[in-house]
């Protein structure tokens, strides 16, 4: 049984199937790939207006990868804010302008957290989506 078993035939101009066969090289598809690849764009991507940005597997695996570390580095300035702060609490060192300062820092941080954990699931769902994918 064959793996796409239909068919469809288009009608272009030259110029439509040179520009058609130049992005299926380019992107190491065949014209069939490209096809298929373009009917998976969202409706809403190709009127007008509309944006799509598609990026590979590998690139959206290393933008998570960095997201992770992004979260790695801010779980280690917040712990950083907490130690300082314990400390000048436990010694009863005098210094209310240090912890107003250390509290602030620390809140900026938390009000981050919400926009970086947004962020870090739509990266994540882009690299797993077939659809936003031209590697195989």
């Amino acid at each position: 049984m064959e793996r796409h078993p239909k068919q469809i035939h288009v009608r272009m101009s030259e110029a439509e199937v040179e520009r058609a066969k130049r992005l299926a090289g380019d992107t190491g598809m065949t014209l069939s790939d490209l096809i298929r690849v373009l009917l998976q764009m969202p409706a809403s991507s190709v009127g007008e207006g509309g944006r799509l940005i598609v990026i590979d597997r590998t690139t959206a695996a290393k933008l998570a990868r960095e997201m992770r570390r992004w979260g790695h580095h801010y779980n280690q300035a917040v712990h950083a804010l907490n130690a300082i702060a314990y400390y000048l609490r436990a010694n009863d060192m005098d210094a209310p302008d240090v912890l107003e300062e250390l509290d602030r820092a620390s809140g900026k941080l938390a009000a981050m957290q919400p926009g970086v954990e947004a962020l870090r699931r739509n990266v994540e769902d882009v690299a797993g989506s077939v659809v936003a994918s031209l590697g195989r």
